[in-house]
């Protein structure tokens, strides 16, 4: 566990208040304790080489090299300050470059560099190493069946009836019910296009 971090009991020692009688938020909680805990074990084998949102910036580049900053802050669900933060420290490490965009004066697109995919690689290993070891008491079939019903999961998420908290991509969002009116008017826009 890292220093400083809060301690909280598991899930199941903690009472069931009236919500968690329901099988349903049962679930869900259990789903975010297990999450928590995974993200957790995760940043700590991760940190001794580079910090998890580091790890996710580069594991989106592997996946799509050349990606501007704009596509990248959508990607990792994170604002744009934070996309441009993160991508001024993986430069200054060497990690990533900026190049202009040959189509558009006004862009850049971020490109791994070799160092960056070499620390991508080793980060790679480490990270799959440890999802296998979390995973590990589970049998071959009880992922499958996992797998399968976290897939039934999301697509209830997205279905029409939860329709309301995607974006006009598809995109999730974080709070639908608010946003500036810029916003507003460029969703309206591509919806029109």
């Amino acid at each position: 566990m890292r220093r400083g971090a809060p301690t909280r009991r598991p899930v199941s020692a903690q009472p069931a208040g009236k919500g968690e009688q329901n099988p349903s938020v049962r679930a869900w909680v259990r789903i975010l304790a297990v999450q928590k805990s995974a993200l957790a074990a995760i940043r700590d084998d991760l940190e001794h080489e580079m910090t998890l949102p580091r790890f996710d910036l580069l594991s989106n580049l592997v996946r799509e090299d050349g990606q501007t900053l704009a596509s990248l802050s959508r990607s990792m669900l994170v604002t744009a300050g934070n996309i441009t933060g993160l991508v001024d420290r993986a430069a200054r490490d060497g990690l990533v470059e900026r190049r202009a965009d040959p189509n558009d004066r006004r862009a850049w697109r971020v490109h791994l560099t070799p160092k960056g995919q070499l620390a991508f690689q080793r980060a790679e290993r480490r990270h799959a190493a440890r999802v296998s070891k979390l995973f590990s008491s589970l049998s071959g079939s009880e992922l499958s069946s996992l797998v399968r019903m976290l897939d039934k999961v999301r697509q209830t998420i997205r279905g029409p009836e939860l329709s309301a908290v995607r974006g006009p991509r598809g995109e999730a969002r974080r709070t639908p019910e608010r946003g500036t009116g810029r916003r507003r008017a460029r969703a309206k826009s591509e919806e029109d296009t």
